[in-house]
């Protein structure tokens, strides 16, 4: 493989829960666009005058767009399930592509918050996807790696190459049976 490597463009989708969260949003945000992820946010791009729903759908069926990152909590579930606000009708327009799009790699739950039971709050239409925990400060530094090599395509753990059958299997010596 090359050297070269895509600049990723991420589109942030979340809930504007409260305060804190939407500051912690912009706080992941920030700290992508450092390190080299060109990052699509509402409160970057969303002007006066623009057409938020239009937005969000030209954000998520965008090819120029690489990942659509889900920042999930239980007001996102609830919205998105519901189909109430701006994540409701974000949801429709990704659950659709989820099922549409051949390359479902595009969508990325990030997991903020968890049910007592332990499950993790996210929308029915990513519950069968494998998510990232963002809950606490310590699951964030553990994995945010593992976000930025996701987004550039850089995995920590490659798949060797296909060896060769070994010898015995590729001469062609049987062995008489008695």
């Amino acid at each position: 493989m090359g050297g070269e490597s895509i600049t990723p463009k991420v589109f942030i989708s979340y809930s504007w829960t409260s305060q804190e969260h939407q500051n912690l949003v912009m706080q992941w945000a920030e700290q992508l666009i450092a390190d080299g992820v060109d990052v699509v946010l509402d409160v970057y791009e969303l002007k006066e005058g623009y057409d938020k729903y239009a937005f969000m759908e030209r954000m998520v069926t965008d090819e120029t767009v690489t990942h659509v990152l889900v920042i999930s909590d239980s007001k996102y579930e609830e919205k998105a399930d519901a189909r109430k606000a701006g994540v409701g009708t974000e949801s429709q327009i990704i659950s659709q592509e989820v099922y549409e799009k051949v390359d479902q790699s595009k969508f990325i739950p990030i997991v903020c918050e968890f049910k007592e039971s332990g499950e993790p709050y996210l929308p029915i239409f990513l519950k069968s996807r494998i998510w990232l925990d963002f809950s606490t400060l310590e699951t964030v530094n553990k994995n945010w790696e593992r976000l930025v090599r996701l987004l550039f395509g850089k995995p920590r753990h490659v798949k060797p190459s296909l060896g060769n059958p070994p010898a015995y299997i590729t001469t062609d010596l049987s062995l008489p049976t008695t």
